[in-house]
């Protein structure tokens, strides 16, 4: 019997309750033994919440997690990456190589947008940081073609059905921590700490604590036209990431590759890479 309750936040929206349910329903079976209580706050007070005892932990998309984390407050565990690249979804499943020129594409990131266009140009795609709701209304009134986003945020509103084209990271390297989710914690919550360790996949943890340093290095946010991708071939973690320029549609593009245990170096040492090869005049750019 489980010592105490564990209290899991939970931002104060659909989407984000329906993240939240759908990974402890996966972790159902590592999770029988424990009593779990879903506490909801108001978007943008959860890693306060947690910090101050309001809940005990917290599941959140890994490509969602702040690269500064109050104190107290650690990213001990993430589950196992799933599908860490990017959907199509438009009109009666036609794929990209289908839209006439000129259609306009809907994306959520800068990310996005520069690989696309880049992919495409004779197509438009338009920055929305609309909801999957509103994408979705957007596409069936004949105001977009389709629109571009995560698989993991198809998946959690179950709508994969809809989904016409899968993008390989060639076409659209993913964002860091994409397509797993992480687990935060707060120090002196030994129950807490042990329930995350029990659900942690250390291979993915390892890749998305590579992806993270490289972001840290940089001092770059998710909003910023950055990718990078971690995964193992053999025993060797890979790591690529790219950088783009919105205005002149340039892109910066490597990868570099070392020993899983030096996860955070590889990181570093990838961003090093990236300076040297004019990643400055890049990053000067961003807001």
């Amino acid at each position: 019997m489980a010592s105490r309750t564990l209290k899991v936040g939970c931002r104060e929206t659909e989407f984000c309750r329906r993240q939240t349910h759908a990974i402890l329903d996966r972790l159902a079976a590592d999770l029988s033994d424990v009593k779990v209580e879903v506490v909801q706050l108001p978007e943008g007070s959860v890693l306060d919440g947690l910090a101050a005892g309001v809940c005990d932990l917290h599941i959140r998309g890994a490509r969602e997690v702040p690269l500064e984390l109050p104190e107290g407050i650690r990213l001990v565990a993430c589950t196992e990456r799933t599908d860490p690249f990017d959907v199509l979804v438009s009109r009666e499943g036609a794929l990209l190589e289908d839209l006439p020129d000129g259609a306009v594409v809907g994306v959520e990131s800068s990310r996005v947008l520069v690989q696309m266009a880049a992919f495409r140009e004779e197509l438009e795609f338009q920055r929305m940081n609309d909801s999957l709701d509103q994408l979705y209304h957007a596409l069936n009134e004949g105001e977009i073609a389709g629109f571009i986003v995560p698989a993991e945020d198809v998946a959690t509103m179950g709508w994969q059905e809809s989904v016409a084209e899968v993008f390989p990271p060639d076409i659209v390297l993913p964002a860091a921590g994409q397509g797993a989710f992480a687990i935060l914690v707060r120090d002196g919550v030994p129950e807490a700490e042990a329930l995350a360790a029990r659900v942690d996949h250390e291979i993915t943890r390892q890749v998305v604590l590579a992806e993270r340093a490289f972001l840290r290095e940089l001092a770059l946010l998710p909003r910023h036209p950055v990718a990078v991708h971690g995964m193992f071939e053999g025993d060797t973690l890979v790591l690529e990431a790219m950088l783009g320029d919105e205005v002149s549609g340039a892109i910066l593009r490597d990868d570099l590759d070392g020993e899983p245990q030096e996860e955070a170096e590889l990181g570093v040492r990838l961003a090093k890479l990236f300076i040297a090869d004019g990643a400055r005049d890049y990053i000067a750019s961003y807001e």
